[in-house]
């Protein structure tokens, strides 16, 4: 007779990136991902696989939220120049509230596995290509409401807004102070002039 789930897969999921998020895919162990959500060993396994599936289910989910999250004011019908500067004046506030800085589980991914496992190189990658078209997105009706001139190449500043965002969020991750990354904000958001 199979056993009934007595948890909720969804937070401990939740549990599973925060593990990640703050150890990091080498350091972080299933029996800690345990210990946090209070989740039996068989339960994590049973439901989420070997530690790679869960760090592979937890990257997508990590993704996910992030997209609803950091990317909502982009995502906003006829977004344009306004919301990327919004978009990026936000991303300059990406210390934790406890003072914590754990960067983003994707950025740190691909440092720290970087080629060595191509299906979390995968996410990670659409992620940030994700993030360039929603850019160019913006970009294309900044050209259509006259505020960028239309000579200017989208995809290639679309390309470099999203590459900016893994270098904010990695300031953040090495310790550069709220007010040295603002002032990196102030350069990038200087393309759209």
């Amino acid at each position: 007779m199979a056993r009934t789930r007595e948890f909720d897969p969804d937070q401990a999921l939740q549990t599973a990136i925060s593990v990640f998020w703050e150890k990091g895919y080498f350091d972080a162990t299933v029996d800690e991902v345990v210990r946090r959500s209070g989740v039996a060993k068989y339960g994590i396994y049973g439901t989420f696989g070997t530690k790679d599936e869960l760090f592979k289910k937890a990257l997508e989910q990590y993704a996910m939220d992030r997209k609803a999250g950091m990317q909502s004011v982009l995502l906003q019908k006829g977004a344009a120049l306004p919301e990327i500067r919004r978009f990026f004046r936000d991303a300059a506030k990406v210390i934790t509230p406890e003072g914590r800085r754990l960067g983003c589980l994707l950025c740190n991914t691909a440092m720290e596995v970087g080629s060595e496992n191509t299906e979390f190189q995968v996410i990670v990658r659409e992620f940030f290509a994700d993030m360039a078209r929603t850019f160019r997105r913006c970009l294309k009706n900044a050209v259509s409401m006259g505020q960028l001139d239309q000579s200017r190449d989208t995809a290639q500043i679309a390309a470099y807004l999203a590459t900016e965002v893994r270098t904010i969020l990695m300031l953040s991750r090495s310790g550069e102070s709220r007010r040295a990354i603002q002032e990196h904000v102030k350069v990038v958001l200087s393309v759209l002039d």
